[in-house]
């Protein structure tokens, strides 16, 4: 009986700490095939996180930026894909985004963003 309840706090423990991606392959696709056609990605991450790992091509924008309304580096006219460690900086910062009038993806994380997409 006691090596059951190891196994069972094991499992839930698992469940309850392993990542599970909150970014569905659909709008994943949409986020890449944006970025074909010009889409800026945005690390909303600090500096220091940013270069110790990021994706290629993307610009760092940390969110303390974005909700100071630091935000020039950012072309109006084109659509903006952003990502963060864990999702939560990146959900914050699409809302300030869209709600300044860019059209925005978020991609939560970076792990995300390299996953392999389903075939649809």
């Amino acid at each position: 009986m006691k090596k059951l309840v190891c196994i069972f706090i094991i499992l839930l423990s698992v469940g309850l700490f392993s990542a599970c991606s909150k970014v569905s392959d659909e709008e994943l696709a949409k986020a890449h095939k944006a970025v074909a056609n010009g889409a800026v990605i945005v690390d909303v991450r600090t500096p220091e996180e940013f270069k110790a790992k990021h994706v290629e091509g993307a610009i760092n924008l940390p969110i303390e930026e974005i909700m100071k309304g630091h935000l020039q580096k950012l072309p109006k006219d084109k659509e903006i894909v952003v990502y963060c460690r864990t999702g939560s900086r990146s959900s914050a910062s699409a809302k300030v985004l869209k709600e300044e009038g860019w059209s925005v993806y978020d991609v939560a994380t970076q792990s995300d963003w390299e996953r392999k997409i389903k075939e649809q």
